[in-house]
């Protein structure tokens, strides 16, 4: 029973600090042409170009860091990688608090993407996991970066109205460094699985090249990601195009995407359940079906109250996608590799994330803001295709611990 305890306490430490890294991440992305704007001189292309390049920074810093932060929590552990990782992060998010121009806020905003904590922190969770509740914790993280992702908008839009967003950057830093060394203090190194003989070892990304389905997956993620943060810019267009007479229309935007991460973070534990009952590959496929659906119809809804159904449903379903890729391939590789293929897998999600608002900037002459939401869907329906097509062509499934 204490071995139990212990690991659901370890479980909620980990996900209080996934729920308050990712407020931290969170809290400047709506507003960040504002915030921009107090730190450079009154130029309004100036403050617009480099809010652009700030929103590109922590992308740039996981790309380039993330496949081997997997690998090293592997290599030389989880425990020290957290560490390491947080410390990164603290000061990323102080450099942004207390930075008086713009050159110190860009240098944190790239700190930030190289702490790389988000793949530190699932690497984690799913390691310490057994195989019977992987899923579920896998579930639960989905739900406490919902929560951040919705709290951290709103907190940071109503403090940049009536105060100064440096304080809440700053409270953030500080929640980071106490639930780290709650961590520093109560977690344990989990112990290291040793290959299993006989079962080829990840090799990263030549393992992923070299089988079929792996490579579905990882396209499948980049896919995801790529329709996720181009509905970010399409959704905004289509908002003010469909409903032009709409009153305090940057109001309804914030609501409407508040209650997308609402639905997320109720349904992430759901989803995590079932994956561990069933089949993540079927579970993917749906999921993005209804991400595609629901994003579709959004061209057909006449009233403000369907678009936000619509986009509950959506929320909803974009919470099991990545979870379920990533228990998916859990169990396709032995347990050694789960920090490489985390880190790797990430890396795919990153290049979607830069890819998919590039697709919206080439589309945006040829179609109206209306229609832009049909390449959106189409990428999640691609996505979900790709992993469904892969059905048969499934790795071995390994014993991971």
């Amino acid at each position: 029973m204490s071995a139990v305890l212990s690991g659901s306490r370890n479980l909620a430490l980990l996900l209080s600090c996934q729920a308050v890294t990712t407020l931290g991440m969170m809290v400047l992305v709506p507003i960040m042409p504002l915030y921009v704007a107090t730190l450079t001189q009154p130029d309004s292309v100036g403050a617009a170009r480099w809010s652009s390049l700030a929103l590109a920074a922590p992308a740039l810093g996981v790309l380039c860091s993330a496949p081997y932060a997997g690998q090293w929590c592997d290599r030389f552990g989880y425990r020290r990688m957290l560490l390491v990782s947080l410390t990164v992060f603290i000061v990323s998010m102080l450099l942004m608090a207390l930075s008086p121009n713009v050159y110190g806020f860009m240098l944190g905003r790239l700190l930030q993407g190289i702490s790389t904590i988000g793949v530190v922190l699932t690497a984690f969770i799913g390691y310490v996991s057994d195989d019977a509740s992987r899923g579920r914790s896998l579930g639960l993280q989905e739900s406490a970066i919902a929560c951040g992702s919705l709290a951290g908008p709103i907190l940071g839009g109503i403090m940049l109205d009536y105060w100064s967003l440096k304080p809440l950057l700053t409270t953030s830093a500080l929640l980071t460094g106490i639930i780290g060394g709650l961590l520093w203090s109560r977690l344990s190194e989990p112990p290291k699985t040793k290959p299993v003989p006989d079962v080829p070892q990840f090799a990263g990304l030549r393992t992923v090249l070299a089988d079929a389905d792996l490579r579905k997956w990882m396209l499948a993620a980049c896919l995801i990601q790529a329709a996720a943060f181009a509905l970010v810019n399409v959704f905004a267009l289509y908002v003010t195009a469909h409903f032009p007479a709409a009153d305090a229309t940057a109001g309804k935007i914030g609501l409407l995407h508040a209650l997308g991460w609402l639905a997320a973070m109720l349904a992430g534990p759901l989803w995590g359940r079932l994956n561990d009952r069933g089949e993540p590959r079927r579970h993917f496929t749906l999921a993005a079906v209804g991400c595609a659906l629901s994003i579709g119809l959004l061209t057909v809804a006449d009233q403000i109250w369907l678009v936000a159904l619509l986009r509950m449903v959506q929320g909803a379903c974009y919470a099991a996608l990545a979870q379920s890729m990533l228990l998916a391939c859990s169990r396709q590789l032995p347990a050694s590799a789960y920090g490489h293929v985390t880190g790797l897998s990430r890396s795919f999600m990153v290049v979607g994330q830069l890819l998919g608002p590039l697709l919206i900037m080439v589309l945006m002459p040829r179609l109206d803001q209306v229609n832009l939401v049909w390449p959106v869907a189409a990428l999640f329906l691609a996505a979900g295709l790709l992993v469904h097509s892969g059905r048969h062509a499934a790795l071995t499934p390994c014993k991971q611990n």
